[in-house]
């Protein structure tokens, strides 16, 4: 769905890890209100703190003052930091983000879009953004995708083998084009 107005380069996030924003809320939360403050109780840059602040802005997180922390976001602070209900919470405020459901509306479907298809929407719907920030934007975007999909664990776990039964399994097997046993291992190269 395109979007029905031209977006500006501040509404775009570039704050790659959402960690980071929770951090700068929990400082707002405790009352820390200047940027030099929160990068100094945070540990975080002064410059990554404004990603950070205008991120959440766009997630719904910050108040109109630009100092005070919303109701979604001390329910998101509530939750236990790297947990299913934090995923589930910020999962939630991407999906209300009114840039996103302009610019990336795909973002989570199964086959997440391409950083150069991002990048050609939010330059193309952005004023007075360049295609190289508009590709440093769409990077965000992407991360954040694979910080709030729910973890799952591979169905069939790889097992590390003894160094014996590796090399007797192997000298038994078959080697594929490529340089793969038939179980997937690589091979030296034949001379």
């Amino acid at each position: 769905m395109p979007t029905t107005r031209l977006l500006h380069s501040a509404e775009i996030p570039q704050a790659d890890n959402l960690a980071n924003v929770r951090r700068v809320l929990e400082a707002l939360s405790g009352g820390v209100t200047e940027k030099e403050q929160i990068s100094e109780q945070t540990g975080i840059s002064l410059r990554h703190v404004g990603y950070a602040l205008a991120a959440a802005r766009v997630l719904g997180w910050l108040g109109d003052d630009g100092a005070s922390i919303t109701p979604a976001a001390r329910e998101l602070l509530a939750t236990a930091s790297g947990s299913a209900d934090e995923r589930t919470h910020l999962r939630r405020a991407i999906f209300a983000c009114e840039v996103v459901k302009e610019v990336a509306p795909d973002l989570f479907e199964p086959a997440a879009p391409t950083r150069e298809a991002l990048a050609r929407r939010i330059f193309r719907f952005t004023a007075g953004i360049g295609k190289e920030t508009a590709r440093r934007r769409a990077q965000t975007l992407l991360a954040w995708r694979s910080q709030v999909l729910e973890r799952q664990l591979p169905l069939f776990p790889k097992r590390p083998r003894k160094r014996g039964a590796a090399a007797a399994a192997s000298a038994g097997e078959e080697t594929a084009p490529g340089g793969e046993t038939a179980s997937g291992e690589e091979t030296a190269p034949r001379r």
